[in-house]
């Protein structure tokens, strides 16, 4: 198990749970036949010791949405009173108190009454028709354009497929043939730290509303990248983009 700190949300199992259950209820499965796919689609797969971190997730996750069921509150009550929970803490005893008192933040929280039961919208995935090496435009909102070039496309488990691009240092009203695109450099970031780096931007559709299409075409094919798929980068949704290349570079 993944986890980043002592918060019962806090690590990998109880992101997956929470895609997947809220998925499932968005895709309007009922609240139990969405708790039963998750309970049986994980308790399968977990180790011993990370079946108390499923129940323990799984119970606040549905409490906080107002469809906490009697029987994963029972659960859950169980490992914070049995101590069961703390024995994976033990290496660390200041950790571990910091965890004895989320615990007991939870009991309370379980045996307090629910918010009112909130509806979940369906997950949007993010898609994208771009492939590596292809170059588009994308016009500003001067009526420019910039250029950029697909580095590769991210693929999530979740679904989310976005690209990855490399942005040419060029803005203007005439796009520039293939073989100029490959000519450009990339434009540079200023950090005070590292100097002038080329950055890497990663931007994904956040929603049916958050289109980018009328904006942007593709220009070229199998072009020339410089970057790999490699991180650092930056992640941003295209209803930011704007603002991003206003703020870092200057491009309105």
């Amino acid at each position: 198990m993944g986890a980043w700190g002592v918060a019962i949300l806090s690590n990998d199992i109880a992101e997956d749970i929470s895609f997947i259950y809220k998925d499932l209820l968005g895709d309007k499965y009922s609240n139990e036949d969405a708790s039963k796919i998750v309970i049986n689609e994980f308790l399968n797969d977990l180790d011993d010791d990370e079946i108390t971190t499923f129940w323990l997730s799984l119970a606040l996750i549905q409490w906080k949405l107002g469809r906490l069921q009697e029987d994963v509150k029972t659960k859950a009550l169980h490992i914070i009173e049995s101590g069961i929970d703390l024995e994976h803490w033990e290496e660390d005893l200041k950790v571990k108190k910091k965890r004895e008192v989320v615990l007991l933040k939870l009991k309370d929280q379980l045996n307090s009454p629910q918010p009112e039961t909130k509806k979940v919208r369906k997950y949007f995935v993010s898609e994208t028709k771009l492939k590596a090496k292809d170059a588009i435009s994308y016009q500003l909102n001067s009526g420019d354009f910039i250029i950029l070039k697909v580095i590769g496309i991210i693929v999530e488990w979740t679904g989310n497929r976005y690209p990855l691009f490399e942005l040419c240092d060029w803005k203007g009203k005439n796009i520039p043939s293939r073989e100029a695109i490959n000519k450009l450099k990339l434009i540079k970031e200023i950090y005070s730290v590292n100097g002038q780096i080329s950055n890497k931007i990663a931007i994904f559709t956040s929603g049916k509303r958050d289109d980018p299409t009328k904006r942007m075409n593709l220009v070229a094919e199998d072009v020339n990248i410089v970057m790999d798929m490699e991180t650092p980068y930056t992640l941003i949704s295209w209803k930011e983009f704007d603002e991003y290349l206003s703020a870092n570079y200057n491009f309105k």
